[in-house]
């Protein structure tokens, strides 16, 4: 399967060795490398097919988080990934936030690298592999919706409202949520997710 991969990242070594392993394993697939957020995000408004986009945290002008929130405004079919180049829970959580589907370490083995992007292109979130095991769900978008709204307080009418879905889809996004968190109950699975970081 052909892959088509924005890369945004002003490390010269890191691009060339990225793309070097992406071209070694995945010979179908192609990255096209930007310097700045501008020029990634310019290349992303202007070319109708991509598969995957991925940012680094620290840009020379703008910072990864704002930069996959801008990508998301321009074309929101594109998921993305943050990149950094240390493990950071808090970056995580905020790579959540900020509507990444997952986060990667730079010091990964190549591997590990590929599986988190596998995942991220599957329509899974790639942030579970992206580090040491810290026993943190491999959640999808819609359930960390979900769980935030749960978070906040509200009752499963309002979170349908919220999100467009039945409300037999919220019960059943919540019965899915506590088994991946080891919950029992709503109380429960918030103070489990965020024991493990997924929410604040």
């Amino acid at each position: 399967m052909s892959v088509q991969i924005l890369l945004i990242d002003d490390h010269p070594l890191f691009v060339d060795g990225f793309v070097g392993m992406v071209r070694e394993s995945r010979p179908n697939w192609h990255v096209d490398a930007f310097l700045t957020a501008a020029d990634g995000c310019a290349a992303l408004a202007g070319r109708s097919h991509w598969d995957l986009a991925i940012v680094d945290i620290q840009l020379p002008d703008a910072d990864g988080f704002d930069t996959i929130a801008r990508m998301a405004e321009l074309n929101a079919a594109v998921p993305r990934i943050i990149i950094s180049g240390r493990e950071d829970e808090a970056a995580r959580f905020r790579a959540r936030r900020a509507g990444a589907s997952g986060f990667i370490v730079k010091s990964l083995a190549a591997d590990a690298m590929l599986g988190v992007m596998d995942n991220v292109l599957s329509g899974a979130m790639g942030f579970a592999d992206s580090g040491p095991d810290r026993g943190v769900p491999n959640l999808s978008q819609r359930q960390i919706d979900v769980l935030l709204l749960l978070a906040e307080g509200h009752a499963n009418k309002v979170i349908r409202h919220r999100l467009g879905i039945a409300e037999r889809t919220v019960r059943s996004h919540l019965t899915e949520l506590y088994q991946a968190l080891g919950a029992h109950s709503r109380v429960h699975a918030i103070l489990r997710a965020r024991e493990m970081g997924v929410i604040e």
